[in-house]
């Protein structure tokens, strides 16, 4: 493992996305990373700012930032792919040119400082899959992602230009996946996937051209449907967050939360709190977080289900003399499914046709001594099944007409009208589809 790193927050991430903050001191903390802050630390500086106004200013910037690390004989660490890719490019600039280096050096040395190139500087991504490994990242894994589809946005600056940032490839990147496949997580590729976010025009004042951008990228997302964007990047997150969510209020409604990588670790690491961070987000992620919720319970099933009441049920065996669907049909066996969920195998019990069959008529928890009926059972099971996608076509179906329509078929108005009935109104009920959509239920 190499030396200690001094973090390098940036400006945007700790004045406008504390909760990335957060998350990331949290990663570093439960993979046991060594890292220091340095108050000292400016901007990287900005290149689309900072370079125009001066490039010696812009690369003094930066290798006074760089010299303060090797001052304290440590190296660097940005989550910010903007900080990353700047320093990096500094950094390669500088060393190769020695007559280069040694000016700027003339300067520093007014306040005590001398870039030398020794400290390394890491992008949390890299440095993650690069010097901790998979293999640790997956051992701290408590709920996996299983069943997560999601689409990453590497952003421009933590791949390009390669030949400063030598991190992965640029068009064809790797390692941010790799990280998000050892969480458990399903990823999905995407047209577009390395094309630029666009929202560097929001800093020159174009901020049409901004959400227009912002629309090709998400458009080809939608496209796959994925549960969620993931990016390291505070631009890139704002253009999908934030102008997302002003898109929103123009009536175009993409409804895909954006998750950062490191608050999907803490996610994945059963860190408390990060449900937290993640609401303090634009765009709301009521959906995704219930789907995963929902695969956490198929880990843990203590998450959904009391055990002590578990047990009672299992040892009181009672409804398969008092069920329909037991006294019609030997295969169903309620308490199969209760030993199920007691031996943690909730996954297997939520596949279960048994789970279906049940008739719902309520004999159950009219007779149930226990007072914790075989149907409460049953409906927290369907309620994961629905979550993990693991219910009946015909569930599935009906699912998708309630959430079109508010019904869950369409009056048959010839028949309708032979009996003298008058026409079905079509549901009046747009402000609470609103809600629906909106996941503000």
């Amino acid at each position: 493992m190499n030396k200690e790193s001094a973090f390098f927050w940036g400006c945007t991430i700790q004045a406008k996305f504390p909760f990335m903050e957060k998350a990331t001191r949290l990663v570093l903390d439960k993979l046991n990373i060594k890292y220091r802050d340095i108050d000292s630390f400016t901007c990287c500086p900005e290149k689309s700012l900072v370079k125009n106004i001066d490039e010696t200013l812009f690369d003094l910037t930066g290798v006074r930032n760089i010299a303060l690390a090797e001052n304290e004989n440590v190296d660097i660490m940005s989550v910010c792919t903007g900080c990353y890719s700047n320093l990096k490019q500094i950094k390669a600039k500088v060393v190769s040119n020695l007559p280069y280096q040694k000016k700027l050096n003339e300067t520093l040395g007014h306040i005590g400082l001398n870039f030398s190139g020794s400290s390394s500087i890491y992008h949390f991504i890299e440095y993650l899959h690069d010097e901790v490994g998979l293999d640790k990242i997956k051992a701290n894994v408590k709920y996996p992602l299983k069943g997560i589809n999601i689409a990453i946005h590497y952003g421009c600056h933590l791949v390009r230009p390669s030949h400063a940032i030598g991190f992965d490839s640029p068009f064809d990147p790797f390692k941010y996946d790799s990280i998000l496949k050892a969480l458990g997580a399903n990823v999905i590729n995407y047209k577009n996937k390395m094309m630029c976010c666009g929202q560097a025009l929001d800093r020159v004042d174009e901020h049409d051209k901004a959400l227009d951008m912002a629309r090709i990228k998400l458009d080809s997302i939608k496209e796959v449907n994925p549960d969620l964007i993931t990016t390291v990047c505070p631009s890139c997150f704002t253009q999908f967050d934030t102008n997302q969510f002003m898109l929103l209020k123009e009536g175009t409604a993409y409804q895909i939360p954006v998750i950062t990588l490191e608050e999907l670790m803490c996610l994945a690491f059963g860190i408390e709190g990060t449900e937290e961070l993640i609401g303090q987000h634009k765009i709301k992620a009521v959906k995704f977080l219930d789907k995963f919720d929902g695969t956490k319970a198929l880990t843990d099933y203590s998450i959904m289900f009391e055990k002590d009441s578990l047990v009672r049920c299992y040892n009181c065996q009672a409804c398969r003399n008092d069920c329909p669907m037991s006294l019609s049909f030997e295969s169903y066996d309620p308490p199969l499914i209760i030993k199920m969920i007691l031996d943690n195998d909730v996954e297997r019990a939520v596949s279960s046709k048994i789970v279906w069959e049940c008739l719902e008529c309520h004999t159950c928890s009219e007779l149930c001594p226990q007072n914790y009926s075989w149907e409460t059972v049953l409906t927290t099971l369907k309620n994961l099944a629905i979550k993990n996608d693991a219910s009946p076509q015909k569930v599935k179906k009906a699912e998708d007409i309630f959430f079109k329509t508010l019904r869950l078929g369409d009056p048959q108005e010839g028949i309708r009208k032979k009996l003298g009935l008058p026409p079905v109104k079509k549901v009046v009920a747009a402000d609470f589809k609103k809600l629906i959509d909106e996941n503000l239920l």
